[in-house]
């Protein structure tokens, strides 16, 4: 996803990889944007702290 395309206050299905005890898979969550700074954008979900992606990974993970 491109970055311009987000809006705060929206959804966006996070996917990325991830390794654990050896074995590569395939994570996704819905993260809410909250902001979007020149570098990238700020998420939250739910009771978790907020979550920084910048420009590269918002490319990359966001669906």
């Amino acid at each position: 996803m491109k970055k311009n395309n987000l809006k705060p206050g929206k959804k966006y299905l996070h996917k990325r990889k991830t390794t654990i005890s050896g074995r590569e898979l395939e994570a996704e969550r819905w993260l809410k944007c909250e902001e979007i700074t020149p570098d990238g954008a700020i998420f939250s979900r739910d009771f978790e702290p907020e979550i920084y992606l910048d420009n590269r990974q918002i490319q990359e993970e966001l669906q």
